[in-house]
């Protein structure tokens, strides 16, 4: 491991609020996409041993090393937010301006089960308000669902070159759409 992956580990085990640890929690094997270990979302990984943790520990991803979910590191997110009680993971990522709750594909309606679900629609709207547009959406394997304020829009299946693109209308309400990532060349 170089030194800069020692300095990063170091950094967000820094962010784990003191008292928590994963303890017999391991969701994020399940709901989360592994792409160093060619692992689908929704899946269970194949070194996850449920309740007592990864067969790999010593020699898992950096990017399984680096992972904390919000619940290990928010202050503000009681026991109710544990994975293995919410029965799904909220990550935030992009600097901030994404927060996703990657749900057990066993228990899809997770999300929408109270406090979650009036929190979710808080979220969205706060984010709403932000310059740029905060996004809040739930994975289910791979079909994304992007929260709003005031309803749900269900994407499915993005392909790699796809992503959100938020938007505020002129009314002040908030939209999603999909978008191509990839670039068209310009004519010559």
């Amino acid at each position: 491991m170089s030194a800069d992956d020692v300095a990063a580990l170091s950094a967000v085990e820094r962010k784990v609020v003191p008292g928590r640890a994963c303890g017999s929690c391991n969701l994020c094997c399940k709901v989360m996409r592994i792409e160093d270990l060619a692992k689908p979302a929704g899946k269970w990984c194949g070194h996850c041993r449920q309740g007592s943790g990864c067969s790999i520990y010593d020699a898992r991803p950096f990017n399984c090393r680096a992972f904390y979910c919000e619940w290990m590191i928010a202050r503000g997110l009681g026991d109710e937010w544990k994975p293995q009680r919410a029965k799904f993971v909220l990550v935030v990522r992009n600097n901030g301006t994404r927060m996703t709750a990657h749900v057990d594909p066993g228990a899809p309606n997770a999300w929408k089960r109270e406090p979650y679900y009036t929190n979710f629609k808080r979220w969205a709207a706060e984010g709403g308000r932000k310059t740029p547009i905060h996004l809040v959406d739930v994975m289910i394997g791979e079909r994304l669902t992007v929260v709003l304020p005031d309803r749900e829009i269900e994407f499915g299946v993005l392909r790699p070159d796809q992503s959100v693109q938020m938007e505020r209308r002129a009314d002040g309400s908030l939209d999603a759409r999909v978008v191509s990532t990839t670039r068209e060349l310009e004519p010559a």
